[in-house]
């Protein structure tokens, strides 16, 4: 009787040795045979999920970016303040040790690689997104440019990202950088 796999799952697995392979060899380095090997399949297994190195790819970045919109929501549907909030799905998307760590490296990766497709990510929509939630809770200075400051901090999310994976130990002066900017944002809070 053939074995029956779960395909969902080992897509997933193949996603994850995909990640790894990138963030050690970097795009160029995730070849087929590569992430075969680092997944313990053969060509032709990994074959059977993905019919091409494209799709490949397509699902591994898409997978990534769906973990990192998750936990997006999960922390805007919290009970925080809503400028804690903000601040916590900004920092969310900036590469950690945290639950996010391979998916936001991975992001980053994909970025400054060859598979990057053109337009905006969806980084650039939770940024837009909470920029937005600042203005209609009544919570940025009213003389900003709302489309300016997105591009600005989606400037400052990936220059970020880009500098956690040449110094991974940077959390902590990225959060009060971006802590930094965010209060440069907002109205003077009340005493």
């Amino acid at each position: 009787m053939p074995k029956l796999i779960d395909l969902e799952n080992r897509k997933a697995e193949i996603a994850k040795a995909t990640w790894k392979i990138m963030l050690e060899k970097g795009v160029a380095g995730a070849s087929v045979r590569n992430i075969a090997e680092e997944a313990g399949l053969s060509l032709g297994s990994l074959r059977h999920c993905f019919h091409s190195q494209e799709e490949l790819m397509a699902y591994v970045k898409g997978l990534a970016s769906e973990r990192i919109m998750q936990k997006v929501d999960r922390i805007f549907s919290g009970d925080q303040p809503p400028k804690e909030k903000i601040l916590l799905v900004l920092l969310a998307l900036l590469p950690s040790t945290g639950e996010l760590e391979h998916e936001t490296r991975v992001r980053i990766v994909f970025k400054t690689g060859v598979f990057e497709e053109k337009g905006k990510d969806d980084v650039y929509l939770a940024v837009k997104n909470a920029l937005s939630n600042l203005r209609l809770l009544n919570l940025m200075k009213k003389d900003l440019d709302t489309t300016i400051e997105t591009e600005r901090l989606y400037a400052l999310i990936n220059g970020l990202g880009l500098e956690s994976l040449r110094q991974p130990n940077t959390q902590a002066k990225a959060k009060e950088i971006i802590s930094y900017h965010l209060s440069s944002l907002c109205k003077e809070e009340e005493i």
